[in-house]
């Protein structure tokens, strides 16, 4: 086995079992994509008011109905 190989197969094999040994944060994952959402959705409203704000009242409007009609 080259140098090389025998480097390959030694970060491999630790990859390997820093994956058995380590279990992912699932629970970090989630707030950092809900955070994600939130900061798309807000800079998503924020352009749609500067630039259409009747389309946002409606839009609005229509969203607070459909909540409040759900309850």
């Amino acid at each position: 086995m080259t140098t090389i190989r025998a480097m390959e197969y030694r970060i491999v094999r630790n990859l390997l079992q820093r994956r058995e040994v380590e279990p992912p944060e699932a629970g970090h994952a989630m707030w950092v994509e809900r955070l994600i959402a939130v900061l798309a959705t807000t800079a998503g409203v924020f352009l749609l008011g500067s630039y259409l704000q009747e389309l946002l009242w409606v839009l609005l409007a229509v969203g607070t109905i459909g909540v409040l009609g759900d309850s």
